[in-house]
């Protein structure tokens, strides 16, 4: 493949303007929940049971919102309900500031703010990543994918850095009202595109939301590649966050490292998500789908159980950054390589459907997971707790290697 070949993606004007937009989308994504905090905590002076409740307020619609979502984003245009999306987070944002140059912002008026913008952001998430594929060609969906999720990965790792920074110089309130522009330019950049999307011609027979989301449900279970992708991505979502919910209390209470070392060696082992999206398009490549999708989710265990092996000091720390970059890399691979495959296996009518259904699962798992590593902590300890979490990620790459996934290879069909 010659070096203007691999490199034409970007040169496409309309993927282009479509990546800009999502770029300081995912940016502004990154900052507002961290700026949203530190306006109930610092502006509003809540306790920790308030700054739960609005840390719970924007989790909730994930749970309650995701699977209608799916259903109605695949009745209507992609490009447009995305855009409009963005148009009513960006007024849900820029109400924070509002209420509170004027005096009105409280603690309830926070959590339905805060409520309002995430059911838009998973509006417009689940088109995102319905609308991706009318926008390139199959053998591109793979560098596509890529090239958005290195955007995810950079705003991941920088985004709360920049809100910090931001709400220190500027005050919580004015920092999101800056990350209501970022809403913004992204509804402009996507009435600057435009879409291979093609509509039904004739009349669509109406039906319940219901009917809708059972029909994805149905399809997802009845289709092996997508239902075992489902299991694998959420047993390895659940031990992930088992691990990482109890990991701080772990590394900062009984290895006695300090804050300021596990901030610096978590910020470091974020780089391997931009790596990994650097590097998952020749990997894929070179290895193939399912050899690729079981590689990367087996890293996870052993990444994890490094931590089981440390002790006190620098060598530790050192060894904990390199393990856990490995683990973002994989999981960043794994990630694209996934959500590629997902796409390809979904149909039109029923991609959006599909998608919300992933993220429904995934949403609920992660915090029982969390739940679930802080009771085994306080079962059987800190050590043996985690170490439970190592075991159980094993689960997830037996399963994808005893299935049919280890098999599928979309290198060929990109091909074709």
């Amino acid at each position: 493949m010659t070096v203007a070949q691999e490199t034409s993606l970007l040169r496409q004007r309309n993927f282009r303007t479509y990546f800009a937009g999502q770029a300081v989308a995912m940016m502004g994504t990154a900052v507002v929940p961290v700026a949203m905090g530190l306006v109930a905590v610092v502006t509003l002076h809540a306790n920790g049971l308030a700054a739960s409740i609005v840390s719970a307020s924007s989790m909730l619609p994930a749970l309650l919102l995701t699977l209608p979502i799916g259903a109605v984003v695949d009745r209507v245009d992609k490009r447009k309900i995305m855009m409009w999306a963005d148009v009513g987070q960006g007024v849900a944002i820029l109400a924070v500031p509002l209420l509170w140059w004027s005096g009105a912002l409280t603690i309830p008026t926070l959590c339905v703010t805060g409520f309002v913008s995430t059911g838009f952001g998973i509006v417009s998430q689940v088109a995102h990543l319905s609308l991706t594929p009318h926008l390139v060609t199959n053998a591109q969906l793979i560098d596509a994918n890529a090239k958005l999720s290195l955007a995810d990965s950079a705003a991941t790792t920088t985004g709360p850095m920049i809100a910090g920074f931001l709400v220190g110089r500027l005050g919580a309130p004015v920092t999101l009202g800056l990350g209501v522009l970022a809403s913004f330019y992204s509804a402009f950049t996507l009435t600057r595109i435009s879409s291979r999307e093609q509509r039904p011609d004739g009349p669509v027979e109406r039906t319940t939301l219901r009917k809708d989301i059972a029909e994805g449900l149905r399809f997802v279970g009845r289709n092996v590649v997508l239902r075992v992708l489902m299991i694998v991505n959420s047993v390895d979502n659940f031990f992930i966050f088992w691990i990482q919910a109890v990991l701080v209390v772990y590394l900062v209470g009984a290895l006695h490292w300090s804050p300021a070392a596990y901030g610096l060696v978590m910020g470091i082992a974020g780089l391997g998500g931009i790596l990994g999206s650097l590097l998952v398009k020749r990997l894929h490549s070179a290895l193939g789908t399912g050899k690729l999708l079981v590689a990367a989710v087996f890293f996870g265990g052993p990444c994890e159980a490094v931590v089981l092996l440390l002790s006190p000091g620098l060598a530790g720390q050192v060894l904990t950054c390199a393990a856990q970059c490995l683990a973002i890399f994989s999981t960043v691979c794994y990630n694209v390589t996934s959500r590629t495959l997902r796409q390809h296996e979904s149909p039109d009518g029923l991609r959006s459907r599909i998608t919300a259904a992933h993220r429904w699962v995934g949403s609920g798992l992660r915090p029982l997971g969390a739940v679930m590593g802080g009771v085994s902590t306080s079962v059987f300890g800190l050590y043996a707790g985690i170490a439970i979490g190592c075991v159980g990620l094993a689960i997830a790459p037996a399963v994808a290697w005893f299935s049919p996934l280890r098999h599928t290879d979309l290198t060929e069909a990109g091909k074709s």
